[in-house]
């Protein structure tokens, strides 16, 4: 009797065991059924920007206090005048999109106002040595390379319309002109912050693609090539003057005024079917040296020019 019952658990026992073995067997997956794992890989910057890159401060209004906040219309004036330097020196090296062309016809119908405007900049600062490194700045700002696509963009319709406005009226252009010239940079800012939100969660774990500041932070405008380190050297023209005493006399005054004239050689070339002679210096290894080299000459409250290799 006992032998049977324990007969009949034994039985239980090895169908019980049969069920689980095959339950067991229906749960295991092969390795191309188990699905693939979503995780988005660690975000970059926008638009070939550097890693730990330090945004400006907030102004609350949901924008940045950068040296173009809070201008008077005389500041303004000769910002906009820098920043579509700026435009003619990076924007335009095969004339493309008429940047220096409308530039030197801005300078040419305005001389008057932005010579008053920059008397007013200097007057501000209060020497000249502060104003050279307040107009340093401001052509940094408009020099950062990952706005600068957009930047061009908005500087050459800016520069067709700027080089129409009759001198009288630049005062009522400017102000809202130079929001346009400055709002790729404030995009570029915000941008960088859903950058810095993005990778903030992903180091915290959450790589999930669903969120929304991952995606906008890997959005990137396309950046401008560097210029390549194997072209010629670059040049800058600090006006053209009537005869080559006048352009000899104006470098005598231009190595007195501007910072680091005196590091290079003059260079006197005609203009074709012209009296004028142009005064050139350099040479410079590429396009950002040229532009500090301006900044330099802006802050002396000289007119700049590059002079892109070959020139």
């Amino acid at each position: 009797m006992n032998v049977r019952i324990l007969a009949g658990w034994t039985t239980a026992l090895t169908v019980t065991a049969l069920v689980l073995a095959g339950c067991g067997r229906k749960a295991v997956r092969t390795p191309s059924q188990v699905p693939p794992a979503t995780s988005l890989p660690r975000p970059t910057p926008p638009s070939g920007a550097i890693e730990n890159l330090r945004l400006p401060e907030s102004d609350g209004k949901g924008g940045y206090r950068t040296v173009n906040s809070d201008l008077s219309v005389a500041e303004a004036m000769w910002h906009l005048r820098s920043a579509l330097n700026v435009a003619a020196l990076t924007c335009d090296r095969n004339g493309t999109l008429g940047l220096a062309a409308s530039y030197n016809r801005l300078l040419g119908r305005q001389r008057r106002t932005l010579a008053a405007a920059y008397r007013a900049e200097g007057t501000r600062f209060g020497s000249a040595a502060a104003t050279d490194a307040h107009v340093t700045q401001v052509y940094n700002f408009f020099a950062q390379p990952p706005a600068q696509s957009r930047f061009c963009a908005a500087a050459a319709k800016v520069a067709t319309e700027a080089a129409a406005v009759p001198a009288e009226k630049l005062s009522d252009f400017a102000p809202a002109a130079l929001d346009r010239l400055t709002t790729p940079f404030t995009d570029f800012y915000r941008d960088y912050a859903r950058y810095q939100v993005a990778l903030a969660d992903w180091k915290k774990g959450d790589r999930s693609p669903a969120r929304p500041a991952v995606a906008l932070a890997m959005r990137a405008a396309p950046a401008i090539a560097p210029v390549s380190s194997s072209e010629p050297p670059w040049r800058i023209q600090l006006g053209a003057y009537s005869g080559d005493r006048a352009a000899r006399d104006a470098w005598g005054r231009i190595r007195q005024r501007m910072k680091g004239a005196a590091d290079f050689e003059p260079h006197y070339e005609d203009v074709p079917d012209s009296k004028l002679v142009r005064v050139r210096i350099g040479p410079v290894s590429d396009r950002g040296q040229a532009i500090a080299l301006c900044a330099a000459a802006a802050g002396a409250g000289l007119d700049c020019l590059p002079v892109p290799p070959r020139a």
